[in-house]
């Protein structure tokens, strides 16, 4: 193939690639090598009479994430306590824009993993990047009415995912945030318990290599020992905390000398926070 046609459809499509893979692996590592896999093998196809380009690159790149899944899915069973998603990190600079499609929060990521492989592509082909179901029929290689089927039962099977699909209130989730970071350096407890949700969920994720909580931590009491106790330990003296973008909503940025430890990312329903997410795994640490 033509290099300068393949640097342009590198250039047209490599965002909408990159979301569609980030969110079937729920792994920025894995997304960026799906891509550099899936226009490796571009010089093995004759292009110059594909009618359906934009089809035919996802089709490539949903393939080769099944493909992924699968193994992915053999090596989660050896995994070190709770498995979280790899988050897209960005730091807080006005003038980045984040390389993705669009923002997909560590919540709607943790929901996909309910869902089976060909079930999360077709999930996310029609609801996220909004595919008509013709394309979506031959990108996995099923019949458009059992798409549809698998659409409307994968989407009735999760909670919420109305609520989690529609973008928040930005402004409204940086507040909180901003609330809970002052009151947790402060030491004040009654004021993070007046914006945790009673039903409260910590999940942390030290892949085996960190310390960190091996099983989600559900209630507002438990969920406040804990946070009582990072409180009364203290941070290290070069810890720097910041707050920046995870997976497009406001979270904390936790460094030190040797440069990334960890990220907080939360869900935030309403005024309260529902879900936080502590990720340690230095195999997931990486600022985008």
């Amino acid at each position: 193939m033509d290099n300068e046609l393949l640097k342009e459809l590198y250039n047209e499509y490599k965002r909408l690639l990159f979301s569609l893979a980030y969110q079937m692996t729920g792994s920025v590592s894995d997304a960026e090598d799906v891509i550099q896999d899936v226009f490796a093998q571009l010089s093995a196809y004759d292009l110059k009479h594909q009618k359906n380009m934009k089809g035919f690159l996802c089709k490539l790149v949903t393939n080769r994430c099944l493909d992924l899944i699968k193994s992915a899915r053999k090596k989660r069973e050896l995994y070190v306590g709770t498995w979280l998603p790899e988050p897209l990190i960005v730091e807080e600079d006005p003038l980045y824009e984040i390389s993705i499609e669009s923002d997909v929060s560590l919540a709607l990521l943790l929901l996909f993993e309910k869902l089976t492989p060909t079930q999360r592509a077709i999930f996310i082909l029609r609801e996220v990047l909004e595919f008509d179901y013709k394309t979506i029929s031959e990108i996995v290689k099923k019949e458009e009415s059992t798409c549809r089927k698998i659409f409307s039962r994968s989407k009735n099977s999760l909670p919420n995912i109305e609520e989690l699909s529609t973008p928040k209130d930005i402004d409204e989730h940086e507040k909180v945030i901003k609330q809970f970071i002052g009151a947790f350096q402060k030491g004040n407890v009654n004021q993070i318990i007046d914006i945790l949700q009673h039903d409260i969920v910590y999940y942390a994720d030290g892949g085996g290599k960190t310390v960190a909580a091996l099983r989600p931590i559900v209630g507002i009491e438990r969920v406040m020992k804990l946070l009582e106790s990072l409180m009364h330990k203290g941070w290290k003296e070069d810890f720097k905390i910041s707050i920046g973008k995870v997976n497009g909503n406001t979270g904390i940025i936790i460094k030190d000398l040797q440069g990334l430890q960890g990220v907080v990312g939360f869900n935030v329903k309403g005024d309260k926070i529902n879900e936080i997410y502590f990720i340690v795994n230095p195999d997931k640490l990486k600022v985008n």
